[in-house]
């Protein structure tokens, strides 16, 4: 009798050790939801998060890589930072996280992702989950976040439309192929055809310049208002990053703030609205949600990887694998323009949620808090 007692208790510790691992594990035999093994679960919540991008300088970057900190701090995941120099670099930076076997790949707006497929199916094979953030989608990657270009190029449209009873001679600069330039700059172009009060004037493409992207801006603007003279009523970027120089050229051709030429450009930061607070030429600027973006992917890998929710289920963001989570901006101009040392998410009006929230995730303040508008 004793024997029976102690091999059942045997038993039971064994089984209830089995049941501590995998309640606090990995349930490796979790169901699959697309074509690769399903990223591990580990209800713990200790995830070991790669995240990889390049240019930690760029305004852009530095808000979502602070946002990724603030996300993983206050989850109590770990965050591994990685910076990449060029195509070579952020190959092996991908192959360690995946060799470190992180629980979870971050990829922030790299280029050429077709190129990275093979490491995709690599990480997906280990069961690794890997996510993007304002990145192009290609299987494997279970979700991206992003804004919806088109949208928020037509956003911007109608407010300059408004503001200008939808009467203007417009030049625009672009870049092509680049996706995104072409699609913001594309649904400009067919609104502005709608009204027959809207014209374009002109078109440069910055991928033919010949010289530096930024002195070409400079050069085609001041080109434009010598050839168009007063005829020539605003000019339309694809970007903040060449709207800074065109509002400059505007200036050095006497035009000091705006008031025959106003610039518009899309993206957002601290140089763009600082020159729309000092009431430059730049008038108009699409902000881009960055952290909220971030938050959203986190979001995701908290369902997927520790409450363990397929996409579809109850508790995820994405009804499948493979899906983009759209996030709109805002326009910003001087009436909305935030302030230097304000939160970051002021400029997006806090998405339309109570700003005093403590428990709000724009207000979370692990990390040393959200990123503040610098001058």
């Amino acid at each position: 009798m004793k024997i029976r007692i102690k091999k059942a208790c045997i038993v039971f510790l064994l089984i209830s050790a089995f049941s501590f691992f995998i309640g606090n594990c990995v349930f490796a035999e979790a169901e699959a939801f697309d074509e690769y093994p399903r990223p591990r679960i580990l209800q713990d919540g200790e995830l070991k998060i790669g995240f990889i991008h390049d240019k930690p300088e760029y305004e852009s970057c530095a808000r979502v890589v602070q946002q990724a900190r603030i996300e993983t701090a206050h989850r109590g995941w770990e965050l591994i930072d990685l910076v990449y120099e060029n195509e070579q670099d952020l190959r092996d930076n991908i192959l360690n996280l995946i060799n470190q076997d992180v629980d979870a790949i971050v990829m922030f707006s790299l280029p050429s992702m077709e190129a990275k497929q093979d490491l995709v199916d690599m990480a997906r094979g280990k069961g690794i989950g890997v996510y993007n953030v304002d990145n192009q989608m290609i299987p494997g990657i279970i979700c991206n976040s992003t804004m919806p270009n088109g949208v928020a190029a037509m956003e911007m449209m109608y407010r300059i439309g408004e503001d200008h009873l939808w009467n203007d001679n417009i030049a625009i600069i672009t870049k092509t192929p680049i996706q995104v330039h072409v699609e913001r700059t594309d649904v400009m172009k067919a609104l502005i055809g709608v009204y027959p009060s809207m014209n374009v004037l002109a078109e440069a493409d910055m991928s033919s310049a010949q010289v530096d992207e930024l002195q070409a801006a400079n050069d085609y603007t001041k080109a434009w208002m010598t050839k168009y003279g007063d005829e020539l009523t605003g000019i339309i970027t694809s970007t903040d990053y060449f709207g800074v120089p065109v509002a400059e050229a505007v200036q050095q051709a006497g035009d000091i703030n705006g008031d025959k030429v106003w610039v518009a450009g899309i993206d957002g930061g601290a140089q763009a609205w600082s020159y729309i607070r000092d009431n430059t030429p730049l008038k108009y600027s699409y902000a881009q949600p960055f952290e909220l973006y971030v938050h959203n992917v986190f979001e995701i890998i908290n369902s997927t990887q520790v409450l363990g929710a397929n996409p579809g289920d109850d508790g995820s963001m994405i009804l499948a694998s493979g899906e983009t989570i759209y996030a709109r901006g805002e326009v910003v101009t001087r009436e909305n323009c935030p302030a230097v040392g304000e939160s970051i998410h002021a400029a997006f009006e806090f998405y339309g949620l109570d700003p005093d929230d403590d428990g709000a995730w724009f207000n979370w303040q692990d990390a040393g808090g959200p990123y503040q508008v610098t001058p």
